[in-house]
């Protein structure tokens, strides 16, 4: 009759216990290091969106051709496939560190679990010893023996009160080991997820090692190219100094021809003056004579007027701008210039003018700061890759281009010298090199020769 009302209050005496646990586990653990499942799935949410966007951008590569400028697209989308990967191994990296601290957490609950366990067994145990030692005495023969109705409602009470602790004790262990099958399925499934993140950590690193090698193998392609492209300029300024020197020879026969044609006409006149009457001959003598002399007089006009246009045309002035001060070398121990300021066959626009000198390095050489000033620009280019602009006092600018990774965001404050960058071969490049600007004023048409300037 009584196993109805006991298996009721076993039920809510199991409830509340684990509820008096999980609120002694969450109470025990410091505000600073909780991490909730939200935490963890925002980091998650942000990795599915860094994995849309590298989606978006390996569709992008799939459509490309393997001519030399689908190629040039092709490095720059890897490149900025690259950034994105690193930015989701950053993510998948704070994960696991959300993924450590939550795993700490459930150990700690499972300890506290287990140990509330022991102490509700032990107390179960000193019941069921007591219960040995007094021997089993029947709740019927204790309200017999009471000998007045007052005794029997306090003998009663007494029976109520055993039954109630007894069952408060079997409900107490009962929850006590529910909270621990709990906290070990709650740690175990934390540890499984952990190892989903990392195993997806290693695939992500695996895929930045492709991606890298596809950009060297495009490097090696696009330098290919380039090569095959300055032959193919080569072969065509030969044909156009080819072509340049047949025309002036034609030129030059076309004109001997026409000399050929006066002096034959010349003759002709002579044979004809010569037929003339005799007194006419002198006459004719003294013509040709006079013509003679004022071509003569012609040409010598004609050679004074060039030599005084000459004289007064005034002499270029090639002197270079001086140097401001306060100017350093970007680059610590590297000063080869292997392509100067200049018009210049370019690889991938043809004839253009070099705004800037290229600067040859190993990848990954610290790039620092030419000048003390305010960074205006910090970000990725289909042309220069990383590159990085700085504002200076003077209202001079400085730019530094191809760049592997940026140290440095817009708006930050450097000083000359400070790490800025790193050298690499990011956008329209085909080696490890700084490609390196100075303007004169904030617009890129006021570029200059940086060499003036060191």
């Amino acid at each position: 009759m009584q196993k109805k009302p006991v298996l009721a209050m076993l039920r809510r005496g199991t409830a509340l216990a684990l509820a008096v646990v999980m609120a002694l586990s969450v109470s025990l653990m410091p505000a600073a290091a909780v991490v909730t499942k939200q935490d963890i799935n925002n980091l998650k949410s942000k990795a599915q969106s860094l994995n849309s966007q590298k989606a978006q951008i390996q569709s992008q590569l799939n459509k490309l051709a393997s001519s030399k400028n689908s190629a040039l697209q092709e490095k720059q989308l890897l490149e900025q496939k690259i950034n994105v990967l690193r930015e989701e191994i950053a993510v998948s990296e704070q994960t696991i560190a959300s993924l450590g601290q939550q795993i700490e957490q459930k150990e700690q609950e499972l300890a506290e679990a287990k140990a509330q366990e022991a102490k509700y067994y032990d107390l179960f145990c000193q019941r069921v010893r007591s219960m040995e030692e007094d021997g089993e005495i029947s709740y019927w023969e204790v309200l017999f023996q009471a000998k007045s109705f007052s005794q029997l409602l306090d003998q009663v009470n007494k029976v109520g009160e055993i039954m109630d602790y007894d069952n408060e004790v079997m409900d107490q262990l009962e929850a006590a080991r529910k909270a621990v099958a709990q906290a070990k399925s709650d740690l175990e499934d934390s540890k499984r997820e952990e190892e989903a993140v990392r195993n997806n950590l290693q695939a992500q690193k695996a895929d930045l090692d492709a991606e890298a090698s596809k950009v060297n193998a495009l490097i090696n392609q696009i330098n290919s190219q380039s090569a095959a492209y300055a032959n193919q300029m080569e072969d065509l300024d030969s044909s156009a100094s080819e072509i340049d020197s047949q025309i002036k020879q034609a030129e030059k026969a076309y004109a001997a021809q026409l000399e050929a044609q006066r002096k034959a006409e010349q003759a002709k006149k002579d044979a004809a003056a010569a037929q003339a009457a005799a007194a006419a001959k002198k006459a004719a003598e003294d013509a040709a004579a006079a013509r003679a002399a004022q071509s003569a007089a012609a040409n010598a006009s004609n050679t004074a007027t060039r030599s005084n246009t000459a004289a007064s045309t005034p002499a270029v002035d090639t002197s270079t701008i001086a140097s401001s001060g306060g100017w350093r070398w970007p680059l610590s121990g590297y000063t080869h210039v292997a392509s100067p300021y200049g018009y210049r066959i370019c690889p991938f626009h043809g004839r253009e003018l070099h705004r800037g000198c290229d600067v040859t390095a190993p990848g990954g050489t610290p790039i620092m700061a030419a000048r003390s000033g305010v960074v205006l620009v910090s970000t990725y280019g289909s042309s220069y890759g990383n590159y990085v602009t700085i504002a200076h006092s003077d209202g001079t600018r400085s730019l530094y281009a191809h760049m592997s990774s940026r140290a440095i965001s817009a708006g930050s404050t450097v000083s000359a010298g400070q790490v800025i960058g790193y050298v690499g071969s990011t956008g329209s490049a085909t080696g490890n090199h700084l490609h390196f600007e100075i303007w004169t004023n904030s617009s890129s048409s006021s570029c200059v020769n940086p060499l003036n300037y060191f």
